[in-house]
């Protein structure tokens, strides 16, 4: 006898069966806990693995649809109860002829999205860069809203990372032509209670989640960029405190970390959707994208560096003059607008500081880091939007995620590094399409250095997952 649980008051599920199927459930749901082997060095105790479900058998309701296909690939032979409360929170809805008359024209796939989403009730679904992720969860909230039996107090949170998402979330809501009344809450925004819609970031929610208890009762809520979700951050916590079932997570990539996509599911539902950024290439949603692999070597004493001197190596590389100039004069080779993403604000202003010592009159060149204001990110983006030859050096962390400009036709990894979910993001801020824009070129600097070589592989790997063709070329730097 397997037993599925509800339980009201933790918003958790509990599963139940005997001992043997429980314990291969549970460890299938696990991890290798990778501090481990650190932290028992230093004579402290910690457990060798990571498990989704507890030893009592408690877990993120989530989990329900992935516990039960493991029970059905296995073909596991028992009989299963989901006690009342649990079955009327996973019994699907019945599909009601939906709201579609936006300004802008649902693609079948979004329709496709919010269709399964309103059916399954919850869920996170996975859109590439471009898929227009944005509309769809307008689309989304707008059906629930004209289904909600008071409009008047309907209440939508939708989260997104930071500030200068919440303004262009707002801005594109309206843009979409929803009936819903929006409110954006920040620490420069207060938070009007009437608003149907409510739209804050991260950090307001994990200051403020204490002090206004009716987050915990909103009819709905909408996670964007939901592979922020850690499975020990202080924003998953705040999400399973949240009592509605009707949530739902959106994302352009998953990350690859088994444990953080079992907490994601666990708290939004399951994977109820995915095109990826490839399959919206094939079929004329976004842009063709090119990577050209620029291999440096150097001949310029290079301190000695050791498997523990990454830091060092950054040091290195972020001031050779040699290394700046070279991706200085490339810029200003490359026709229309360019990003350059770096790690370090100190590698920013190397480079800044390279433009301003030459007699450049072609291109304008601006740099984005933590302390520019949102104002002034938005009208560095506008200026890029309508203009040419404008060079951008921006801190890849701000500049990753969620930033839509069309007018971007160039992009320069200059500072490696080796996240999955980074460089995809990275590359999918020059996607989208824009007239006379054929193709989107990525410039990879990869240096021949102990980390450089390493993370430079690592991101070949990803352009292979994401099948995007790649060439490799070797500059030897005098």
């Amino acid at each position: 006898m397997i037993e599925f649980n509800y339980n009201t008051n933790t918003n958790k599920l509990l599963f139940k069966c005997e001992p043997e199927l429980f314990n291969a459930v549970r460890e299938f749901f696990s991890v290798e806990n990778p501090n481990a082997k650190f932290l028992r060095r230093r004579n402290r105790f910690i457990p060798l693995r990571k498990y989704a479900i507890t030893p009592t058998g408690q877990c993120d309701l989530g989990l329900f649809w992935e516990i039960r296909k493991y029970l059905i690939d296995k073909q596991i032979p028992a009989s299963v109860t989901i006690d009342e409360k649990l079955e009327r929170i996973i019994t699907p809805s019945d599909i009601l002829e939906l709201y579609t008359n936006f300004a802008h024209t649902l693609r079948d796939y979004q329709i496709e999205v919010i269709q399964k989403a309103i059916k399954i009730g919850t869920g996170t679904c996975v859109l590439g860069t471009g898929a227009g992720k944005t509309l769809t969860t307008a689309a989304l909230i707008e059906n629930f809203f004209r289904r909600a039996k008071n409009k008047d107090t309907f209440k939508c949170l939708v989260i997104v990372p930071d500030l200068g998402l919440v303004s262009q979330t707002y801005e594109e809501f309206l843009a979409c032509g929803t009936t819903f009344k929006i409110s954006k809450w920040t620490g420069n925004n207060k938070c009007d209670h009437t608003a149907n819609v409510i739209i804050c970031n991260i950090g307001i929610l994990q200051s403020q989640f204490e002090e206004n208890d009716w987050v915990r009762f909103v009819d709905l809520l909408i996670v964007d960029e939901c592979h922020k979700i850690k499975s020990d951050n202080k924003i998953s916590k705040i999400i399973g405190k949240i009592k509605t079932h009707h949530r739902y997570g959106f994302t352009g990539t998953l990350p690859e970390d088994q444990f953080d996509k079992w907490s994601i599911i666990g708290k939004l539902g399951p994977v109820i959707y995915e095109k990826n950024s490839y399959n919206l290439r094939l079929e004329k949603f976004l842009t063709n994208v090119e990577v050209k692999v620029l291999n440096l070597s150097y001949n310029e004493p290079i301190p000695r560096l050791t498997d523990n001197d990454y830091r060092n190596e950054l040091e290195f590389i972020y001031n050779s003059s040699k290394r700046n100039n070279l991706l200085t004069s490339l810029c200003l080779k490359l026709a229309s607008n360019t990003l350059i993403l770096v790690n370090h604000i100190a590698h920013g202003e190397a480079l800044l500081s390279c433009f301003e010592n030459i007699n450049n009159t072609t291109h304008k060149v601006f740099f984005i880091r933590g302390e520019i204001e949102v104002e002034e990110r938005d009208r560095i983006k506008h200026i890029m939007e309508n203009n040419n030859n404008i060079i951008c050096i921006a801190i890849s962390a701000i500049f990753s995620t969620g930033v839509n400009i069309k007018n971007l036709h160039n992009i320069i990894f200059a500072a490696g590094g080796k996240s999955f979910i980074r460089t995809v993001q990275s590359i999918g801020r020059g996607l989208r399409l824009h007239e006379g824009k054929e193709k989107l070129l990525i410039l990879d600097i990869c240096d021949d250095l102990h980390y450089g070589s390493k993370h430079g592989s690592k991101r070949k790997e990803i352009y292979n997952k994401e099948k995007i063709k790649f060439v490799d070329k070797q500059i030897k730097l005098y």
